[in-house]
Formats: structure tokens, sequence, C-alpha cells
């Protein structure tokens, strides 16, 4: 089982998350400093994600769809961590605050993997295509269980190629309150493998634990996951 696993990976890209939110004064409720309207926005995962890895020499496993938080043994996990888009008062700037995916893998024998993958972007301007771009620095995080725990926990990826490849691109964004378009959807594949970096601790040291996660995780949203708080408060700065 994953008891082992701290969950640091989408803790610590969590921290950076709410800091982006602390930083641009956002609050749920209206208050004495203006209003921002605030929207948070969900992600879900298609059934036909797959993963593969292997930890600590172990054979690699492969799983096909993922379930719902927590994993248990043979399984995978997927959970979504909400992001922000924040409008200030003069509704000329907005501040998007990324989500993060999180999949969490459990082997039958024990130990496993939970790994943290911030947003790549703005998912309401991506258009029907296929690129490759770097994960940024502390975009994706994982923490490995009782089979790798080599003494580097809190593995990051920096600079792993991320493939996207957006299947379905209709409509677009819209000013606050609406924030898309009622048309809007948008359903992608995001691929990766971590075997092709080598992992680095907290502070850009190399890290011994072999470990190899091949993702294909196919997700999906629309408008309706895209939620509104007109009223919500700025702070004070």
């Amino acid at each position: 089982m994953l008891a082992g696993v701290s969950r640091v990976a989408v803790a610590r890209i969590g921290i950076v998350s709410a800091a982006g939110l602390f930083a641009a004064g956002c609050s749920s409720s209206p208050g004495s400093c203006g209003i921002c309207p605030t929207a948070s926005f969900d992600l879900h995962a298609l059934d036909d994600s797959t993963v593969t890895w292997s930890i600590a020499g172990e054979p690699p496993q492969t799983i096909a769809g993922l379930v719902p938080y927590p994993p248990s043994a043979g399984q995978c996990s997927f959970r979504y961590s909400k992001g922000y888009i924040i409008n200030y008062s003069s509704a000329t700037r907005e501040n998007l605050i990324p989500g993060v995916v999180n999949i969490q893998c459990d082997s039958v024998g024990g130990g496993g993997f939970d790994m943290g993958v911030r947003d790549p972007g703005d998912f309401r301007g991506w258009q029907a295509s296929s690129w490759q771009m770097a994960a940024a620095n502390g975009s994706v995080i994982a923490d490995v269980g009782p089979s790798g725990g080599l003494g580097c926990n809190g593995l990051y990826f920096d600079g792993m190629e991320l493939t996207l490849s957006v299947e379905t691109a209709a409509g677009g964004a819209a000013p606050f309150p609406q924030v898309v378009t009622d048309d809007f959807a948008r359903t992608f594949r995001l691929d990766f493998d971590t075997s092709t970096v080598t992992p680095a601790n907290s502070r850009g040291e190399a890290c011994s634990v072999p470990i190899s996660a091949q993702v294909s995780v196919h997700l999906t949203q629309a408008a309706a996951d895209y939620v509104a708080n007109p009223n919500a408060s700025c702070g004070c700065e």
C-alpha cells in the first residue's frame, strides 16, 4: 500500500498555487478592498488514460484507466486540485493560478509513487493541434513509496518533454462572470516519460532513485467546469 507515500509531490505544487492565490489577494467573500471576480475550474480524466511504471528495478506495470483517489493495490488514481482565474476590478487583467493533476499508483507487492503535474497553460486558448514543451521548474514532482525509498523523495523532473495533443477545441474565453463561452470544450492528451531525464531534489542535485513512468492521461473539461464567484474580494495590499 501507499501508506509510505507522503503526498509531498502534490503538496509542494499546491503550496505554489496557494501562494499565487495569496499574492493575488483572493478571498471567497466581499471585503473593503474591492471586488475581483474569481472562477475555479475543474478537469476530468477519461477511461483510456494509461500509466506504465517501474520503481527500484521492479518489473514494469501497466494500468489502463484511472480510479478515484485513493487507489487500491494494482491501481492508479486521478485527482485534480482545481485552478483559479482571478479578474481584477479594472476588468482588464487576469491572473491564472494553475491546477494540479495528481496521479497516484499502488503496486500489488507494495510501494508505488505519487506524482503532481501542474497545468501547462491556460486551456481556454488552446486550439486543436499537437506540440511539445519542456516541463517548467517545479511543475512535475513525484514522491516514491517504500519500494523506492532510497533517500531522495520529492523528485523534480524539470525540463522533461511534455507532449500535448488537443483533440477537441470548441469555444474559448469570455469576460467575467461567464469566464468561458457556452460551447466551450477541451479534450486533450498529456504524454510524458520520466525516464528521459534524471530526477533531481529541490536543490537541483541529481537523485539516484530508479523510477520510470510513462504516462498518457486523457483529459477533458466543459463550460460547466468553470464556476465563477463574482463577489470575491481583491484583498488589501
